[in-house]
């Protein structure tokens, strides 16, 4: 019996269809088998090439070598460790985006890692520094630029120091934490300075006292006194005034001069509190290891109890915050006025009209 014409096209169109789709399976493993044969070393080979191109300087060497490793091997013995050394090799390679999300992703990845302190502190560091994308002045005074940055390294740092007390890298990230909670009270200092100039003394009143609320324990305080115990003299308030008066004299006579008159800063040139240091400032960054103890941090100041101990207690306010304090030529941003018993604003509206509405 024929088959007819129409059944044995059909027959041809299955047949070649059941070859194409041979075919395509063939392609599928064939694919697969080219993946593998792409990783062309071990994964121990690939740690190997990676850690030999860091004890040359060859950062970009040993992250091409690192990102093999967790692409051909992502649940192998190194893959860890190597997340850790592509940490530190793309820190070295400044390229700081790439640091920060590194570092989120191996404290995802591994959240019960011994290194997570580690991760905590290269991201702390990393966001000091700045924007990722920015480029890095780190003589550029801090208290002027930009904070967004300054606040996530805090957060950073404090998240290490209270989780990780014991971490080689704690009593670092405690200074660290210092140093900027010093320049955010540093930059309320700027700005009470800038309307100090400008005869404002309700405003100037109102930043210096955001000091003593928000930064009780920060350098700026002996001049947040000085200009509190000014500023009321100013608006006639001698009660008020001569109350910080005394505790200058008490605590901080050298903002008092002899004839008891309040001694001032008011410029930016030079400010009595300490700086925030940058990315570079406590020594080259180390490499993390699962399997080294030795390490001690870059740390060398006062006791590391000490150190921890004073940045456990302090803390960055939460609300209305500004992002940038003026520059001599710029306004800054508006506070909500605090109960100082001082006039308003309203009342000094002959000397506000340069301020911002």
């Amino acid at each position: 019996m024929k088959s007819s014409p129409t059944k044995f096209a059909a027959a041809i169109a299955i047949s070649t269809l059941a070859i194409s789709g041979c075919a395509s399976v063939n392609k599928l493993f064939d694919k697969e088998r080219d993946v593998v044969v792409s990783a062309e070393k071990s994964d121990s080979a690939y740690y190997q090439d990676a850690s030999q191109a860091l004890d040359k300087g060859q950062n970009r060497e040993a992250i091409t070598a690192l990102n093999n490793i967790r692409t051909f091997y992502p649940t192998g013995q190194y893959a860890q460790q190597a997340l850790l050394d592509l940490i530190y090799a793309q820190y070295r390679a400044n390229d700081f985006e790439a640091v920060l999300n590194s570092t989120a992703e191996f404290i995802r990845l591994y959240p019960n890692s011994r290194s997570v302190d580690y991760a905590l502190y290269v991201q702390g560091v990393t966001n000091m520094g700045g924007a990722p994308k920015a480029s890095r002045l780190f003589n550029l005074n801090q208290s002027q630029r930009d904070v967004t940055y300054l606040r996530l390294a805090f957060q950073d740092f404090q998240t290490l120091v209270n989780n990780y007390p014991n971490s080689p890298y704690a009593a670092d990230a405690a200074q660290r934490m210092l140093a900027i909670y010093n320049d955010f009270a540093e930059n309320e200092l700027v700005a009470a300075r800038w309307y100090l100039k400008r005869d404002t003394m309700v405003a100037a009143a109102n930043r210096a006292k955001w000091v003593f609320q928000y930064y009780p324990q920060s350098n700026a305080v002996p001049e947040a006194t000085a200009i509190l115990a000014y500023a009321n003299e100013r608006l006639g308030l001698s009660d008020t005034a001569n109350q910080y008066k005394t505790l200058l004299q008490i605590n901080y006579p050298q903002y008092l001069n002899r004839d008891g008159s309040v001694r001032l800063n008011t410029t930016n040139a030079k400010t009595t509190t300490q700086k925030v240091l940058s990315a570079i400032s406590f020594g080259k960054l180390g490499r993390a290891s699962e399997n080294l103890d030795s390490y001690q941090g870059q740390y060398n100041g006062q006791t590391r109890t000490q150190v921890i101990h004073s940045a456990s207690g302090i803390a960055l306010p939460t609300t209305d915050t500004p992002t940038v304090a003026p520059s001599s030529d710029s306004k800054p941003s508006r506070r909500p006025n605090l109960s100082l018993d001082l006039p308003t604003a309203e009342s000094q509206a002959g000397h506000m009209n340069d301020v911002p509405r």
